[in-house]
């Protein structure tokens, strides 16, 4: 009986300690069942024109000017992984990545000069041409650093374009090659605002591997551990009554 009280205290605290981390986790796991993941990531409102890779001549092909600006790279300890000709919207153009993907540079088409960065003004225009949405451009601004939240660990700097629809998108455009780095919507939101919960990692929102989180999984798994306990002791309290009333039944019907 000591055991079984021990038990009831503790369950009832523990209970309450993590109640509110429950709903939130039960919440959670609520809308993410209803949204759609397209939706969230914007892919329905979008044309997903696709800028595949153009065909391209060897690199023993290429112009003087070309292999001087790849010799530059060289010579700067510049690890090259990739190199391919690209159009994302703007024209063709040479990406030059390291092995992780990560951009080095943007060549012209001959090699001879590095492709500036995009204006203001192109950069509305690819976010336009991205989006199926019926909406005016409301505003653009380069971020070279301090990205928001929803952008997090993305590509810099980058153009952010909000346009004028009541679904609030925003569109990342990397301001070097033109690509669509991210598309961010109100139901995004939502989606990370109980991500956010879910996880428990209230700055970056993406790790799962912090103290506080385990904390509560412990406290979780305890609760329920607590409650099974407590269930299976009334259980095999109400199962023992009632073997004895039909014992007694059955001794007075002797």
């Amino acid at each position: 009986m000591k055991l079984r009280k021990t038990t009831y205290v503790v369950h009832r605290w523990l209970g309450l300690i993590i109640c509110l981390q429950l709903l939130a986790w039960s919440t959670g796991g609520f809308v993410f069942s209803i949204l759609a993941l397209d939706l969230v990531r914007g892919e329905r409102d979008s044309a997903m024109t696709p800028f595949d890779a153009l065909d391209a001549p060897v690199l023993g092909s290429l112009t003087p000017a070309f292999q001087l600006s790849l010799h530059d790279l060289i010579q700067s300890d510049a690890e090259i992984g990739s190199i391919s000709l690209q159009n994302r919207g703007l024209g063709a153009a040479w990406e030059i990545r390291d092995s992780r993907g990560a951009l080095l540079s943007v060549l012209s088409l001959d090699g001879t000069e590095i492709a500036p960065q995009l204006s203001e003004r192109a950069a509305g225009e690819l976010a336009k041409r991205d989006s199926l949405l019926d909406a005016d451009i409301r505003s653009v601004r380069l971020m070279e650093s301090d990205p928001p939240i929803q952008y997090r660990s993305g590509v810099l700097p980058a153009y952010e374009v909000v346009l004028d629809h009541s679904r609030n998108p925003h569109i990342y455009i990397d301001a070097y090659t033109g690509a669509v780095t991210a598309r961010r919507n109100r139901q995004w939101r939502v989606f990370d605002f109980f991500w956010m919960l879910h996880t428990m990692d209230y700055s970056s929102r993406d790790d799962f591997n912090h103290p506080l989180l385990t904390s509560f999984s412990v406290l979780a798994i305890l609760t329920a551990l607590t409650g099974m306990s407590l269930w299976l002791w009334r259980a095999n309290a109400r199962w023992k009554r009632r073997s004895l009333r039909r014992a007694l039944a059955a001794a007075l019907n002797a």
